[in-house]
């Protein structure tokens, strides 16, 4: 049976372009889940309606979905935009006196409880970042190997500067602004950390077909 034409925009090339998936009929898609230390505020909770929505007129066109959703359990740091702190799994931990596997637990479940009262429905997969940590360092371990990221102060940053298409997607890019080019193993370097649960997602074989990328804003506040 054939199904109707689908057309979406495609952030990187700026144009509209029609939907081919790698199977026919079947689209398999990647969004970001929450990070699972305290309540989900409404607007994260707005944010997972987008990828269900979009499910949900692909499925009436006839088209069958596989949604993968990753619970990040491990690798949010407090402070966002320098990529340090503490954790924020390990924070809520110690305030609320549990182990932070108590505290993963319980968040998920409020999380899917309060996204059911929205009518999003699940995912069809919901990897825990936890449970690809040897994946993750397999992954950080290549980049070192490949010259793709270096060691500094005891942490691993991606080396943009190897990677020429960086920041096109976002078109957030140094030579777009003007600004000089920095070099790694200055004092000037600009590095940028690879994100932990990021890196592991991306080595699951449903994440590998992964069509759309819909990205959840950072929790700034807790539940009122």
């Amino acid at each position: 049976m054939s199904l109707p034409a689908v057309r979406l925009y495609n952030t990187y090339g700026r144009v509209t372009q029609e939907l081919r998936p790698i199977q026919d009929g079947v689209v398999r898609m990647y969004s970001c889940g929450p990070t699972v230390y305290r309540y989900a505020h409404v607007g994260n909770l707005r944010t997972f309606m987008l990828p269900d929505l979009l499910r949900r007129v692909l499925e009436y066109l006839g088209y069958r979905t596989e949604q993968v959703m990753n619970i990040t359990d491990v690798g949010h740091l407090t402070d966002d935009t320098f990529d340090r702190g503490e954790d924020k799994m390990l924070v809520a931990a110690r305030l609320e006196n549990k182990s932070t596997e108590e505290i993963a637990d319980y968040y998920t479940a409020a999380f899917m409880e309060d996204a059911a009262k929205l009518n999003i429905r699940q995912a069809t997969h919901y990897p825990r970042a936890t449970e690809y940590i040897p994946r993750m360092i397999d992954l950080t371990v290549d980049l070192l190997e490949k010259g793709h990221a270096y060691v500094a102060g005891g942490n691993v940053y991606y080396d943009i500067s190897s990677f020429p298409a960086y920041g096109k997607l976002s078109r957030n890019t140094g030579r777009a602004r003007g600004d000089p080019v920095f070099q790694v193993g200055t004092s000037s370097a600009l590095p940028c950390r690879c994100h932990c649960s990021g890196i592991a997602l991306t080595s699951t074989p449903a994440a590998r077909t992964t069509y759309f990328l819909i990205t959840n804003p950072r929790s700034r506040s807790p539940r009122e």
